[in-house]
């Protein structure tokens, strides 16, 4: 389990698959994303198995960035890694996305 941005950065590096449970925008909710990239700026995903989403196309075939920002942006609860606008204000005004990365098992189905 993910406990800090650390770790994550260095889950990411593997490509994980992820699933989005909360998004600014709401229509992202439940999508399934592969990470295509990830560098010290941030990491790049696509939403899996739709190759013309918006999601693939996007930055020149690497997908939508987030950026790793600091650690004061990002909590880690329970398996979700949420990121957030704000290093002092972690309410879903401020949520940028809340994930959680799948295991290989669920990253199959």
């Amino acid at each position: 389990m993910i406990k800090n941005l650390n770790q994550l950065k260095k889950a990411m590096k593997g490509n994980p698959r992820f699933q989005i449970i909360a998004h600014c925008r709401k229509e992202c909710i439940g999508e399934i994303r592969q990470v295509t990239q990830t560098n010290t700026t941030g990491f790049y995903s696509s939403v899996t198995g739709n190759p013309e989403d918006r999601t693939c196309t996007a930055n020149h075939g690497l997908g939508l960035i987030l950026w790793w920002n600091r650690a004061p942006f990002w909590s880690f609860q329970d398996g979700v890694c949420s990121a957030y606008d704000s290093d002092t204000t972690h309410t879903e005004d401020h949520l940028i996305m809340a994930f959680r990365i799948l295991d290989e098992q669920e990253a199959a189905a």
